[in-house]
């Protein structure tokens, strides 16, 4: 492979900014291009980091700058033909931010796109690089709270947009289990969207993973109390992922653990370096990001199939718009609005 990586930024916003940072951190690469829509956001990108070449449409900057890696860091909406294309492109390796898609069928259409093209895929959850993260993987592991019974989940911002991130989490530090089943329950009496994209006013779920473990999770709920993203009780102990650190609490009593925390996302962006050279597999790539983003919609499945969803969950489309569409979730408070701010267009 390159010496040196060619790399190609799609979306100039605050993560295209963000993985800019990232590779401006490795020394075996160079931004040489970015795309965007917006002249402004594009202009700061390029002159924050000296990046010679940008693009109004992304699909010049495939064709002309024969990249080795993209970011693709747009809306979600976005994701899956941003990602085909770089695939079509025939760019060896790509990063696609979460969630990884709007629906399975564009997230199928994603991977089958790498897979046909030699592309490695990858989904942005650098939590899976953190050390706190890492250190609760090995705990469990190693036996120190026994079996795992129970993941408490705790989220604002929207199932998709944040929750996404919790469920993928708790799929790594419990080894990568599928989920076998999910059992949900959705709000939406607002018309509440999140970077155009219908969300839910609350959820809550159970989660069935493989081997026994179940999680709770609770989105948006917005009461006081102050849970941590996400507690793990087992049969013999629990950890609590605190601040710069992690408690234990088994038979030997507590025991504290704090970290310094690297740059995950540099630590991502080199994997698939590593990835592409053929030293290992990336630990977030597009399949484990497709497992996270199917069982944030099976919770939207259950609400509007009035079950419990077993995997594979086989609505193709975004189930919470099927839910509002065919009256299941009727809208009680009209008025769109964007929990970001942004401008709702309603076409």
């Amino acid at each position: 492979m390159a010496e040196t990586y060619r790399v190609g930024i799609i979306g100039c916003g605050w993560m295209g900014k963000a993985h800019a940072q990232t590779y401006a951190e490795l020394d075996n690469v160079r931004m040489v291009a970015a795309a965007d829509t917006h002249p402004k956001a594009l202009a700061e990108l390029q002159g924050e980091h000296s990046i010679a070449n940008g693009y109004a449409d992304y699909h010049d900057m495939l064709a002309k700058e024969d990249l080795d890696i993209v970011s693709v860091c747009s809306w979600p909406g976005l994701h899956a033909p941003m990602t085909i294309a770089a695939a079509e492109a025939n760019v060896p390796g790509i990063i696609c931010e979460k969630p990884m898609a709007r629906t399975l069928a564009e997230a199928d259409a994603m991977i089958a796109a790498a897979e046909r093209h030699g592309s490695k895929l990858v989904i942005g959850h650098q939590g899976r690089f953190r050390k706190q993260t890492n250190a609760i993987r090995s705990l469990i592991q190693d036996g120190a709270i026994g079996r795992v019974e129970m993941l408490y989940i705790q989220q604002a911002g929207g199932l998709t947009n944040s929750s996404v991130h919790n469920v993928d989490y708790s799929r790594f530090i419990l080894g990568d289990p599928k989920v076998n089943w999910v059992m949900g329950s959705v709000e939406r009496r607002t018309d509440r969207y999140e970077r155009a994209q219908r969300i839910e006013d609350r959820a809550q779920a159970l989660i069935g993973f493989a081997g026994g473990a179940r999680g709770i999770l609770e989105s948006d709920i917005g009461d006081d109390r102050r849970v941590q993203p996400c507690v793990i009780y087992g049969s013999h102990g629990s950890i609590f992922p605190v601040s710069g650190g992690i408690r234990v609490l088994n038979a030997d009593g507590i025991r504290e653990m704090s970290f310094t925390e690297p740059n995950a996302q540099a630590l991502q962006a080199q994997e698939l370096i590593d990835w592409l050279e053929g030293r290992r597999e990336h630990r977030g790539h597009a399949q484990n990001g497709r497992q996270a983003l199917e069982v944030l919609l099976a919770i939207s499945a259950s609400t509007y199939t009035r079950g419990i969803v077993h995997m594979p969950l086989e609505i193709a489309d975004y189930p919470l718009d099927l839910a509002i569409d065919e009256g299941v979730l009727p809208v009680e408070e009209p008025g769109a609005y964007d929990i970001r701010g942004y401008l709702v267009r309603k076409d």
